[in-house]
Formats: C-alpha cells, structure tokens, sequence
C-alpha cells in the first residue's frame, strides 16, 4: 500500500515538472524563445508610412519650435543678389534722414545694364554718382564720382574713380554671420537676415550688413526684398555722432531732373538771351537727346529758345579726362544761313549751354567727328571753343 503511495506522488511530481516547462518557469534566460515564423512589425508614422530603420531619431519625438524657426529663417533668403540689390528703372527713392544736413537724399537710377547699375545719391549739399557691378557672388561699388551734376554714362567714358579700390556691398552666401573683407580695407559681416523695419510706407523684413571701415566708423545698411536699401545708419568710432537715413517714398515712372540754361540769339542779332529749362530724363536716356531737342526748339516751353536747325542732332557728347567737354553734332548744324556774325553768336549759345550743363570752360565741337568747318567759320584740329558770357543781355 505504502508502494502504491509512493508510484502515484513521484506520477504527480513528473506531471507538474511537465507542466511547469511547458509555461517557461524553467527556460534559460539566454535562450531564444522567439517564434522563428513571427513576422517583425515595422514602425509607421501617424500616416501610416512605414519609417525606415536607419531613420535619425524617434519618429515621436517632437521637434524645439526654435530650431525650426531658425531652419526656416535661412531657407527663406532668397540667394539672388538682384532681389535685394534690384535694378530698377525710373524709380525715385527719397529718404528722409536725422544727424545732418547730408542726412536725407534721393537715389536715381542712371543707366542699368546687364552687369551694372549707376545710380546717383543728391543730397542738399552734393550730388554722388556710383557704379554697382554685379559679379556671381558679390555686388561691388567699383566707381564713385562727387559733384557731379549732369547724366552721364560713367562706365564707357573711361572716366577714373575718386576710390582706389572698389567695395563689396553684398556678398554670397547671404545668412547671419557670413563676413568678407574688401579691397578698399574695410570689414563687413551680415548681421541679420530677417531684420523688422518700420517705414513710413510699412512694414519691410530686410537684411542687416554692417560693415567697418579702417578708421573704425561703422555703417549700417538695411535691404529689403525688391526694393533695396531702406534704412543706412552711420557712426562714428566713438559711437558719439550718428547719422540715419530711412526710406521715406518711392515714385515709379518717374524721370530724373535737370536744370538747364539755354543761350539763345535775341532777336535783333546782337546778344545771348537766357531761357531756363528744366531736361528730363528716364532710365537709360543719354543727355544729348533731351539737349538736342531743346536746342531745336521741340521741347516744351523751349519754342523761343531755339538754337539749331530740326533736322540736327547731337552724335555724342562727354565729358573727358582733361576737363573739356566733346560734342559732336551732325553736319546740319553748319546749315545755319546766317552771316558769320549771327553764326558766331549761334556757336556760342551752343557752348555755353554745353558748358554750363557740365560746368565746364571749354567744349570741343566737331561735325561726324571731323572739325567743325562752315563757309564762315573753321576750327583746327581739337581746337575748343570757351564759354563766355559777357555778351548775354541782362
């Protein structure tokens, strides 16, 4: 009995052992109890795309809204130097401005080409034409002349700089903190690139360079999206004297304003009468076309003022090196039927019309650039005529 007891309790004790390996109580930690036939799941998105398992971070782990503000700061500027640097046309800009009298001024642009831009800068004290040159990477001043008050296309005169070396405006890539040094030995550092500045117009996001001359002053240009510079802030290395210019207007199809005197024969033949006029000029139109009109009577109030014959016109005309200035007129101006009395006095009025425009002493007329020669009157080779006004009637 006592056998029959013991078979059944060493019966009961192998079954649970069975049973309890069945459940892996008694499995090896290290064993692999994985179902070989299971398939891996592949994590998904909220869409229910499948992520790829070399993908950076955890697919649910949120994103500091900082670093993408910042992110979206950078992809947003706009590389294209022409956005911020455009090339206008027939576009008035006027800036109101406090530290001076210097402080507020217009910008004009002369002449755009595919490479450059000419752009005068008036002021109440002066007027400053520069040169903007546009190269892959950079726009550079590369011409400035002061004083200077007529149009004139700089780059094909062959005129010199009052720089010795040009300055980079705007360099590639445009993004905080990019910097470059110029020739002429200044330092410039974009400092901000989505920068709010208010305008009298409104609201504009613009770019910040500021840049450091050799002398330690520092200058503060703001250029917003197609439309340029808007805001300029200058001070000195102390930091004492500030001087900030802020774009006030912008007038579109508009010219560009030139006062100009014309000397005209009276009517009896024996002086120069005065007629003021004021020449007008868009983007890319030469001085010498408006002048010819005028001193052919067919500008507006200039009837009375007239000087040459319809059909003349004026081939060229500049300004060179040596301070005189050269127009070349069609031979039609030596059609004049006058006696060489009345011829000299036409000569004359055309001079000093010329020379006052560029307020010059002498000017070079030539006809299809041969020297001027009439039944009455004939000039040398580049022999100049000088502007006299002594004989004009008061």
């Amino acid at each position: 009995m006592k056998q029959l007891k013991m078979t059944r309790l060493l019966s009961s004790l192998l079954l649970s052992g069975v049973l309890l390996a069945g459940c892996g109580w008694f499995n090896d930690p290290d064993m692999d109890t994985e179902d070989p036939d299971m398939e891996e799941e592949t994590p998904s998105d909220e869409n229910g795309s499948a992520v790829p398992e070399d993908a950076e971070g955890d697919p649910g782990e949120e994103t500091d809204p900082e670093d993408e503000t910042e992110d979206d700061d950078q992809a947003e500027v706009d590389q294209d130097l022409t956005v911020w640097f455009p090339k206008f046309e027939d576009t008035l800009m006027d800036y109101e401005g406090e530290g001076n009298e210097f402080a507020p001024f217009t910008r004009y642009p002369q002449f755009v080409k595919d490479e450059s831009i000419q752009i005068v800068e008036s002021t109440g004290g002066t007027d400053v034409v520069t040169i903007y040159e546009y190269s892959e990477n950079e726009v550079r001043e590369v011409f400035i002349r002061p004083e200077t008050y007529f149009r004139e296309d700089f780059a094909d005169t062959g005129l010199e700089s009052e720089q010795e070396d040009f300055e980079i405006i705007l360099q590639l890539p445009l993004e905080e903190g990019h910097s470059w040094e110029s020739p002429s030995g200044s330092t410039s550092e974009i400092t901000g690139v989505a920068v709010d500045k208010a305008l009298p117009s409104g609201n504009v996001t613009a770019l910040e360079v500021t840049r450091t001359s050799e002398n330690g002053s520092e200058t503060v240009e703001y250029y917003a999206e197609d439309i340029g510079l808007v805001e300029r802030v200058f001070r000195t290395e102390e930091g004492e004297n500030i001087i900030s210019s802020t774009l006030n207007t912008r007038a579109e199809n508009t010219p560009e304003e030139f006062p100009l005197t014309v000397y005209s024969v009276d009517d009896q033949a024996m002086g120069l009468e005065r007629t003021s006029v004021t020449m007008e000029l868009y983007t890319n139109e030469p001085a010498r076309l408006a002048m010819a009109e005028i001193l052919r009577g067919q500008a507006p109030d200039t009837e009375t003022a007239r000087v040459i014959v319809d059909s003349t016109e004026i081939n060229f005309m500049y300004l060179r090196q040596d301070g005189v200035v050269h127009a070349d007129f069609s031979v039609d101006l030596a059609d004049m039927n006058a006696g060489s009395g009345v011829e000299a006095l036409i000569l004359q009025g055309i001079v000093n019309t010329i020379g006052s425009y560029y307020n010059v002493e002498d000017v070079l007329l030539t006809l299809d650039n041969e020297p001027y020669e009439s039944g009455h009157i004939a000039l040398e080779e580049g022999e100049t005529l000088s502007v006299d006004y002594s004989n004009i009637n008061e």
